[in-house]
Order: structure tokens, then C-alpha cells, then sequence
């Protein structure tokens, strides 16, 4: 649900530039063993199509079906036991982008790539062209991080959708890499009822579609912001901690950037500011 909010965010904030909203699979093994995932029946389930729908109807809400919307990879990168030279590398529209951009862009221009779902539609664009790392800035929601004992731990939700992808960007020593984990986002908390009593204030069909979704995916009265919190720390960099620390031992690179704390107040506020101040005069 916090996707939602964190991609209306992007394209709304005039401090930030996005030049296409790339659709990500969310492929789990619970879809191939139970009947029904998370409210959808699994058969015949393709997730990348989903996000594609979701992508296109905010656009279209927003009447911004002009940014660039590729359909992102519908699998993993590599087996399920890993990814290797001669693995499987999925190739995908927004892969083709992805590719595309990075060698308009170079080490000291870098393109921004922002990962708050799995990440191989990145993974399998610098896999595919290794040429284009150097030129990438990539900022990743996912894993949980322990700023007291630096120990990382990659059984998390986002990074569970494609630990290969993951690790394979880890590995990629001229990536410049940026992660947010879940465990500095977690206390970034929005309750139902007064957000809902916002948004549907604001009486614009992409707001009411903010509210509606907290309902459709039967969300409870609390909902961690993940996404939203990634987002708003690049758009505003005071709001949060960045450090390098130690990147996880079993990866090639020996440091990481980490936000390690954000400014709770500061981000609310600057998301209600940004979205009452953008919807407040636009019906359509």
C-alpha cells in the first residue's frame, strides 16, 4: 500500500525530476502453494502485471501518461539457487530503459535508480551491460540493518522477492548504493482514520485513491510508510542519517551508504505539505 504513496510522492514534488515509473514484480512462493495471496485469488496471478495496472492508473489519474512506464521483469534474476555467470538474466522494457538512460548518464552525472520494491529490473540491466554501473546511483528499501552491532539481515520482504537481484548489486564494486532499511523506516507510521479524513478532504480522484487502496488491500489501523520514507529522504536530504557502514560480509563491496535514523515530524510534514499544496486547487 505504501507504494501508493511513495510514487504519487515522486511525481508530485517538484524536487524531484522522474523520468519513468518502472513496474516491479512481487513474485513469492506463496503464490504457487496457497489459493489466495493477500487478497488475490493466485491463479493465472502475474504480479509485474499488476504493478503495471496500478502504475498506469495513477498516471492516468494524474494525467501524466506522458512519463515513461515500462513493464518491469516478470521473474527473478538467476535460479533459485542463486545467481552466476551463464544464470538466467530476465529481459524486460524497463530493463531496456534502465540500459538506455545509464549510458546517457556518467560517473560524475550519475542516473538515479530507485528500488522500493524487488530490484531486478536494475540488477538484470547492469548484468546485461556492466559498462552502465559506473554511472548509476541506486537507492534500495529493503533488508533489516543493526546500527549498534552493524550486522545485517537480508530476510525481509522486499529483498525476499529477489535476493540474487540483491546481491548482485552488492557485488557490482562500481555501484555507487544507497539502502534504506526497514528497520531505520519502521517507526514512520500513519494511522487510518485521520489519513483517510486528509485525503478524501482534498476530494481528487488520486487522493481518493490513496485512501481507497488502505481499504481494498485490508490494511490495519497502523501502516508503516517504507516506501514513502525512502522517497522523501532523497527528495529532502536533511530529514534523514546517512553513514557508511559495513556492507554484509558475504558481498563483495566492504561499505555501504545506510540512512540510520530520519526525522519523523519533518517527514510528515513535508509530505501533507506537498500533497495538500499540489491537490488542493486540482479537481481532475
Amino acid at each position: 500500500m505504501d507504494d501508493f504513496y511513495a510514487i504519487v510522492k515522486a511525481i508530485v514534488d517538484p524536487k524531484m525530476e522522474l523520468i519513468a515509473l518502472n513496474s516491479a514484480h512481487f513474485n513469492s512462493t506463496q503464490i504457487y502453494t496457497d489459493s489466495v495471496w493477500n487478497g488475490n485469488r493466485v491463479t493465472n496471478f502475474n504480479t509485474v502485471a499488476i504493478s503495471q495496472a496500478y502504475n498506469e492508473e495513477i498516471l492516468r489519474k494524474l494525467n501524466k501518461t506522458d512519463i515513461p512506464h515500462p513493464l518491469g521483469c516478470h521473474r527473478k534474476l538467476g535460479f533459485p539457487w542463486g545467481y552466476y555467470p551463464s544464470a538466467i538474466i530476465p529481459k524486460s522494457p524497463a530493463v531496456d530503459f534502465i540500459i538506455a538512460e545509464a549510458k546517457k548518464a556518467s560517473p560524475q552525472n550519475k542516473l538515479k535508480v530507485i528500488c522500493i520494491g524487488a530490484s531486478t529490473n536494475l540488477a538484470a540491466a547492469i548484468e546485461t551491460e556492466p559498462s552502465i554501473a559506473s554511472n548509476i546511483h541506486a537507492f534500495l528499501l529493503g533488508a533489516r540493518f543493526n546500527k549498534d552491532t552493524n550486522v545485517w539481515n537480508k530476510s525481509e520482504f522486499n529483498i525476499q522477492r529477489d535476493l540474487n537481484a540483491f546481491d548482485a548489486l552488492l557485488n557490482q564494486l562500481d555501484l555507487e548504493m544507497t539502502v534504506m532499511p526497514i528497520t531505520t523506516a519502521r517507526p514512520y507510521v500513519f494511522r487510518k482514520t485521520p489519513t483517510l479524513k486528509k485525503l478524501y478532504a482534498l476530494n481528487h480522484p488520486v487522493t481518493d485513491l490513496l485512501g481507497d487502496i488502505w481499504t481494498d488491500i485490508n490494511a490495519a489501523e497502523e501502516r508503516v510508510m517504507w516506501d514513502l520514507a525512502l522517497v522523501i529522504a532523497l527528495q529532502n536530504p536533511q530529514l534523514a542519517t546517512l553513514e557508511e557502514r559495513p556492507a554484509p560480509p558475504e558481498n563483495k563491496r566492504e561499505t555501504l551508504s545506510v540512512y540510520t535514523a530520519i526525522n519523523l515530524q519533518g517527514m510528515y510534514d513535508d509530505f501533507w505539505d506537498t500533497i495538500t499544496d499540489y491537490f488542493a486547487n486540482k479537481k481532475d
